[in-house]
């Protein structure tokens, strides 16, 4: 038996695992890709102490890190939690390749952006097509960019994109913007913000990089050169193999200032979680305090 089952290789999991090694406690730690979405991420300039590097980039240097503790974990990559259950005294974690028991678990499994699914999504992928404002708006500093999306998330990107543009659109299928009352008079006051209601998106073009979206309003397609195209339109925690922790409407996993959730035992860090700011390095914070409170946990069911 586990002392710590972490599952999920993200961010928040790698830095949860240095803190679980040190302390030279039995864990596993199971993943798809090793990194998590981190690796997507086109540039990364806001992490302390590393100027300007990429997501694979920094992601590198995390496992890098972790290299020095692998002999002290049990490490399952690409190998997925598929279910989570109670068991005697212990928790009951299954894959697809078999059980494991752990006293204690933590999710770090974090989240994945929702897609449009409309042809050229994937082909232009971090070619001009992101899922992340803030981590790739200075990418598009003077360029024309477009916004995917009616919500709180679509006009705090464009409302963040106008830092670094004066030409943003804001499209929504929708006949108005929805959501906070103050984002909404922002965005459509806003002299670099044009909102594009009841359009839809449907697809994107180009050559080696993305040049054009195509748009629909009133049954009529029309073409809209396009240097970047932010797709905001939510998140999807995965969240799913686990149904006994308390969980809010979006199925994010709540936990309290600790990381802890409603089960005791079971802790949560990173973006699965209802921790509102979706960041590297916020993740890394939150995996770190949900390790030491597991530590604390555990020393002192052993007293």
């Amino acid at each position: 038996m586990f002392d710590v089952v972490i599952v999920g290789g993200g961010p928040a999991g790698m830095a949860a695992a240095v803190y679980l090694a040190r302390q030279k406690l039995s864990f596993a730690m199971f993943s798809g890709v090793l990194g998590g979405q981190a690796i997507w991420s086109s540039d990364v300039e806001n992490y302390l102490g590393v100027h300007h590097v990429s997501g694979i980039q920094l992601v590198e240097l995390f496992q890098k890190h972790l290299d020095d503790y692998k002999k002290a974990m049990d490490l399952h990559e690409d190998e997925l939690v598929t279910s989570i259950t109670r068991g005697q005294g212990s928790f009951i974690i299954e894959t697809a390749k078999g059980a494991y028991h752990s006293k204690t678990v933590l999710i770090t499994t974090g989240s994945d952006h929702r897609k449009l699914n409309i042809p050229g999504e994937d082909t232009y992928f971090m070619k001009g097509v992101t899922y992340c404002a803030t981590c790739d708006a200075p990418l598009f500093a003077g360029k024309r960019v477009f916004v995917i999306g009616g919500g709180n998330s679509a006009m705090d990107a464009a409302l963040f994109l106008e830092k670094y543009t004066k030409d943003v659109h804001l499209v929504t299928v929708n006949a108005e913007l929805s959501g906070d009352a103050v984002l909404k008079r922002k965005c459509e006051t806003s002299p670099s913000i044009k909102v594009l209601p009841n359009t839809k998106t449907v697809r994107f073009e180009g050559k080696d990089m993305l040049e054009n979206i195509v748009l629909m309003k009133d049954g009529k397609e029309f073409i809209e050169p396009a240097d970047g195209v932010f797709i905001e339109i939510g998140l999807i925690p995965q969240s799913g193999f686990i149904d006994f922790v308390q969980k809010d409407k979006r199925e994010q996993i709540i936990i309290d200032k600790h990381g802890r959730t409603s089960v005791e035992g079971i802790w949560s860090a990173g973006d699965v979680t209802d921790v509102t700011e979706k960041q590297i390095s916020v993740a890394v914070g939150e995996g770190s305090k949900a390790a030491i409170d597991i530590i604390r946990y555990l020393q002192s069911s052993q007293k």
